[in-house]
């Protein structure tokens, strides 16, 4: 017979408790009450066994362990240290998930999970409108096949290091491009750190690009840069021997290969949406958003921020990201 979606009344407790007393089995309990076998052995293990079982000490368990859950759901509103926290951040454009994570990082305060947090923004008018994230949708075009070079020299995804995955110094690029104007903004993403680097740029002219990334690399720790096939890389080697770093590619239309800074890009288009004239920016505007998002902690650092671990690898320090506020552009063209 199959289960009921509900949990064991004290009638059917009642019933359990005078069958056990008459040496009934588990499973003539089930069929009588049209209850799993499961559901009877459990509730009468989980309040003393066949010997020790009584309907009213059940009823009361029951009742406490459910009124727990329901305080453990609001533990937002039951701790005034997490809600001033949550709503502050909740101001600054962290999610959630974000916020809990952190909690559980940060030490004094307490925890809430990112559910008990959306449940917290659900029972309080005007918080919902900072679950912002409204991602650009819009579907990209068809892709150009004029635009790759071909170099036989070059190093492929596959050659590089294994270690790419476990440490430091491992980079990542990308454009966002503008379909306006010539203008593009030059992506550069860490894979350990998860530290970003952005820069607007006026083209993908080969040196432009070259000397964009050196400078923006210059004081990081670089062993490898994974780059896609774009022709604004066609002088890997010159930009190579200004790393001081090996330069690698993904294979031609597999943009997946390099899927952190793709990632990224995803994220930062909630600030740069698509159909965007890049010249609508300044350089402030994408140092803010730079900032935001190396301030920002992450899941995947255990509720760290890039910031965090990039001064760990780079300077063995210890430090706390400042209170960045949210960016507050969203320039549509």
């Amino acid at each position: 017979m199959a289960n009921k979606k509900t949990h064991l009344s004290g009638k059917e407790r009642f019933c359990i408790e005078k069958m056990l007393g008459e040496k009934e089995s588990f499973s003539k309990i089930a069929r009588t009450l049209g209850r799993g076998v499961s559901t009877i052995s459990e509730e009468v293990n989980e309040n003393g066994g066949r010997a020790r079982y009584r309907a009213s000490r059940a009823e009361m368990r029951a009742y406490f362990k459910q009124y727990r859950k329901k305080r453990e759901c609001n533990a937002v509103a039951m701790n005034g240290h997490i809600l001033r926290f949550v709503e502050k951040k909740l101001a600054c454009g962290w999610s959630p998930e974000t916020i809990a994570v952190r909690l559980k990082r940060q030490s004094g305060i307490g925890y809430a999970s990112g559910k008990s947090i959306r449940k917290y923004i659900e029972s309080r008018s005007g918080l919902e409108r900072f679950l912002f994230w409204n991602r650009n949708y819009h579907k990209s075009g068809p892709k150009r096949r004029d635009v790759l070079f071909n170099d036989t020299g070059r190093k492929f995804i596959e050659e590089r290091p294994f270690m790419t995955f476990f440490e430091y110094g491992h980079w990542e690029g990308d454009f966002i491009v503008s379909k306006r104007n010539t203008q593009v903004l030059l992506v550069l993403v860490e894979k350990w750190s998860k530290v970003k680097r952005l820069m607007l740029l006026p083209n993908r002219n080969n040196e432009v690009v070259n000397a964009a990334i050196a400078s923006l690399l210059d004081g990081y720790t670089v062993k490898t840069l994974t780059l896609d096939n774009d022709i604004a890389f066609r002088k890997w080697r010159e930009l190579e021997s200004a790393l001081g770093a090996s330069v690698y590619f993904c294979h031609p239309y597999h943009s997946w290969e390099k899927g952190l800074v793709e990632n990224t890009n995803r994220w930062i288009r909630v600030f740069v949406p698509k159909r965007t004239d890049l010249s609508s920016y300044t350089a402030e505007d994408i140092r803010a958003i730079e900032t935001w998002f190396n301030h920002l902690p992450s899941e995947s650092l255990h509720g760290a921020t890039p910031y965090e671990k990039m001064m760990e690898k780079e300077y063995q320090k210890v430090v706390v990201s400042l209170e960045v506020n949210f960016p507050t552009l969203r320039i549509r063209g």
